[in-house]
């Protein structure tokens, strides 16, 4: 009770002393282990790294992050566990994407049917240089889960960071199907099709005119489902005068 209250209050020191003194006393209270893990990893500066000092801080919050992950029974904390541990091996900590990847693939293991474990996946594939296997777990993420628009959406983000602009359109149109009636939806195929036709120089004109032609159909159906949709109408004007 007394590590649970230190923490509340962000007195992350002193609540690490009491839960290792909790745990010291009942190794069964697993569900400690995790905001054990919590408090050594709020202590840790980013901008600290390499200090040995610092850099232990967030040593001892992964090893706690992992004996919440393995012992743990509330779903919800093991969850939050293996979600923390994959952050300690983002870019800004230990940065280390092969030692998140089997986290994320255990994650998955516990919820097959979150697209958000999918997500993070892909993004490590992504990070690294594995883009093949970024896009099939996208596209799991998109079987796991099919009525979801966020799978489309991280489908279109990751298909135009790699420059194929069909398959990005393809996600977006896809996601309407799921949203027939949210104007976002429309106005942010527009956007794309404004944003190739305007910046890509190497663009032929038939293709540029097809480009805004879709466009402007695209955010009239978004006015259509919003008529006072004020960043709509903004967009219709961009496409009105590259169409000119």
């Amino acid at each position: 009770k007394n590590a649970t209250g230190l923490y509340q209050q962000q007195d992350y020191r002193k609540a690490a002393e009491k839960y290792e003194e909790a745990l010291a006393a009942d190794p069964a209270l697993t569900a400690a282990y995790f905001f054990l893990g919590n408090s050594y990893d709020n202590l840790y500066k980013p901008a600290r790294r390499g200090e040995a000092a610092n850099d232990e801080l967030l040593t001892k919050a992964i090893d706690n992050y992992k004996k919440a992950a393995e012992q743990e029974q509330d779903p919800k904390i093991k969850k939050l566990a293996l979600e923390y541990l994959v952050a300690a091996y983002g870019p800004d900590k230990m940065n280390d994407p092969t030692q998140a990847e089997p986290m994320v693939q255990r994650m998955i293991e516990l919820d097959p049917k979150d697209p958000a474990n999918y997500f993070a996946l892909a993004k490590i594939y992504e990070d690294t240089g594995n883009y093949e296997q970024a896009e099939e777990t996208l596209i799991k993420a998109r079987e796991a889960k099919p009525n979801d628009p966020a799978v489309y959406m991280q489908l279109a983000g990751y298909y135009n960071r790699q420059g194929e602009f069909d398959k990005t359109i393809e996600a977006l149109e896809a996601r309407t199907q799921q949203e027939p009636n949210n104007p976002e939806a429309f106005y942010t195929i527009a956007t794309y099709y404004w944003d190739k036709a305007y910046r890509d120089f190497r663009l032929p004109e038939e293709d540029k005119k097809k480009y805004v032609e879709s466009g402007v159909a695209a955010v009239d159906k978004a006015i259509s489902l919003k008529n006072d949709y004020m960043e709509a109408l903004v967009y219709k004007n961009l496409l009105l005068r590259l169409q000119a």
